[in-house]
C-alpha cells in the first residue's frame, strides 16, 4: 500500500548500477542491488538497531548519506561508498524515546546539513545541525512547528542556499511560509509567508528546477471542501504566482506530491490504490484536466524516492516521491525509463545528441590543443637538433685542429730524436780516431 512515510529509495549511479534502500524486519536498514536480469540481490544490512523511517541521499560522486535514529532515539549519520561504511552519532537523546523525528538531510559542498523535529515541553522544534568531516556542530533552532503527516519540506538552489517550508499559525489558521539559509554567512533569514488564506494550509511539498524556479503544492481547507493548490516562485523575487486549484475533494490530500519530469510539472494524488494526476507543460501556466493514470500493479503500489546520476537523466527528473512497484525489477509511474521500458523520448534523444556534440567538440578542441602542443614540442626539438649539429661541427673543427697539432708535435719529436742519434754517431767516431 502507498505510504509516503515508508519510502523505498531508488538510486541510479553514474555507472548504471541501481540500488534500493529500505527497511526490513530481519535486516533492519539495508539495501539491495538490481541485476542485469532485473532481480534484486539479497539485502545487505547497514544497521539492525534502527527505528524507521530513515532518510538517504546520493551525492554527485555516487556516495550515500544516510540519517536514521536507533530505538533509543539517538540520531546517527552514515557515509557509505564502494568500500567504506562510517557512522557518527549526531545527537544523543537524554531520554529513550521512539517517536518520528522527521529526519532529512542536504549535502552541500563539504557540509552535511541535517534536519529533524524534536519534542520539547509540549512543543515541536525544527532544528538544523551541520557536519564538517568528523566535526559535529551543535544543533540550532529554526522555528517551532506543528507536526502532521508532512510538517516541512526542503530545497537547495544552485548557489547552495537552503529553503525550508513549513506551517505556522497566524493566530487563527495554519499558514505556509519559508525560511532561507545562507551557507556563507551561516544564518537563517526571517520567516516569509507564502499563503494568506482564511482557512488552514497544510502539507507543503516542493521541487526546484535547474533554473531555480521553485514549485510548491499544498492543501487548503474551505468551509466544505479541501483544495489541492499549486504556486511557483522565480529566482531573485519574493513574489509568488497566483493560486491554481489543481483538484477539489472532500478527502485530505495526504498522499499527494509533485514531480519534475522532462520539462513537465506533474502533480499527483493517491485514492484507493489508484493514481490521479494533472500536468503542466508550460511551467505551470496551464494544466491538464485531472485524470487517472493507468498503472499495471496498482494493488502493489508503493511510495518511491528516485534519483539518478546518469548524465542523460539526472537533469530530467526530480522525484522525491513517486508512485511505483517492484514489477520486473521496478516500475515508476510517469517515468518511461523504468526497467521494463527503455524507450527514449524525442527530447531525451535531442539532449543526448546535443551532449554528444558538445563532447565531440570538446574532444576536437583537445586534439587541436594536443596537436599544437606536439608541433611546439617538435619545433623545440628541431631547434635543439640544429644547435647540437652546430656544436658538433664546432667540436669537429676543434678535433681536426687538435689532430693537426698532435701531428706536428709528433713530427717535431721524431726530428729531434733523429738529430740526437746523428750527433751521438759523430761523437763516437771522434773518440775512435
Amino acid at each position: 500500500m502507498y505510504n509516503s512515510r515508508n519510502k523505498q529509495y531508488l538510486f541510479k549511479q553514474s555507472t548504471g548500477s541501481i540500488l534500493n534502500f529500505y527497511s526490513d524486519e530481519r535486516y533492519g536498514l539495508c539495501y539491495s542491488t538490481l541485476s542485469k536480469r532485473n532481480t534484486w540481490s539479497e539485502p545487505i544490512s547497514i544497521n539492525k538497531n534502527f527505528l524507521p523511517p530513515f532518510y538517504i541521499d546520493m551525492d554527485f560522486e555516487d556516495n550515500f548519506h544516510i540519517l536514521f535514529q536507533d530505538k533509543q532515539g539517538n540520531i546517527f549519520y552514515t557515509f557509505l561508498d564502494k568500500s567504506n561504511v562510517n557512522t557518527l552519532q549526531v545527537l544523543k537523546s537524554n531520554v529513550a524515546t521512539s517517536y518520528n523525528k522527521y529526519l532529512k538531510l542536504i549535502v552541500s559542498r563539504n557540509t552535511i546539513n541535517i534536519f529533524f523535529i524534536i519534542d520539547h515541553n509540549n512543543s515541536h522544534i525544527l532544528a538544523h545541525q551541520t557536519i564538517n568531516g568528523k566535526a559535529i556542530n551543535p544543533p540550532k533552532v529554526i522555528d517551532y512547528v506543528l507536526k502532521n503527516d508532512h510538517p516541512y519540506s526542503l530545497l537547495t538552489d544552485k548557489s547552495g542556499n537552503i529553503y525550508v517550508f513549513y506551517q505556522v499559525s497566524d493566530g487563527k489558521y495554519l499558514q505556509i511560509g519559508f525560511k532561507k539559509y545562507n551557507p556563507n554567512q551561516k544564518i537563517w533569514g526571517e520567516f516569509t509567508p507564502v499563503t494568506r488564506f482564511n482557512g488552514d494550509c497544510q502539507f507543503p511539498k516542493t521541487v526546484i528546477d535547474n533554473k531555480d524556479i521553485i514549485s510548491i503544492i499544498y492543501q487548503r481547507k474551505t468551509d466544505k471542501q479541501i483544495e489541492l493548490i499549486y504556486q511557483q516562485k522565480v529566482p531573485e523575487r519574493n513574489m509568488w504566482s497566483s493560486e491554481t486549484i489543481i483538484q477539489t475533494s472532500s478527502y485530505a490530500f495526504n498522499n499527494s506530491s509533485i514531480i519534475l519530469l522532462n520539462g513537465n510539472i506533474i502533480v499527483y494524488w493517491i485514492r484507493d490504490d489508484s493514481i490521479y494526476y494533472s500536468m503542466s507543460s508550460d511551467l505551470g501556466k496551464t494544466w491538464t484536466k485531472s485524470s487517472k493514470f493507468i498503472f499495471p500493479a496498482s494493488k502493489q503500489l508503493l511510495c518511491f524516492s528516485y534519483k539518478s546520476n546518469n548524465p542523460y537523466e539526472s537533469d530530467s527528473i526530480y522525484a522525491r516521491e513517486i508512485p511505483g512497484s517492484y514489477l520486473n525489477g521496478y516500475k515508476l509511474a510517469f517515468h518511461q525509463n523504468s526497467t521494463n521500458n527503455t524507450s527514449i523520448s524525442t527530447d531525451e534523444l535531442k539532449s543526448m545528441i546535443v551532449d554528444g556534440m558538445h563532447l565531440l567538440k570538446g574532444n576536437v578542441e583537445d586534439l587541436f590543443e594536443a596537436d599544437n602542443s606536439i608541433k611546439e614540442s617538435i619545433s623545440k626539438i628541431d631547434n635543439m637538433c640544429k644547435t647540437i649539429h652546430k656544436e658538433l661541427i664546432k667540436q669537429s673543427v676543434k678535433i681536426t685542429y687538435l689532430e693537426n697539432e698532435i701531428g706536428k708535435l709528433r713530427s717535431n719529436m721524431k726530428f729531434s730524436e733523429e738529430s740526437s742519434t746523428s750527433d751521438d754517431y759523430k761523437i763516437q767516431n771522434s773518440k775512435d780516431e
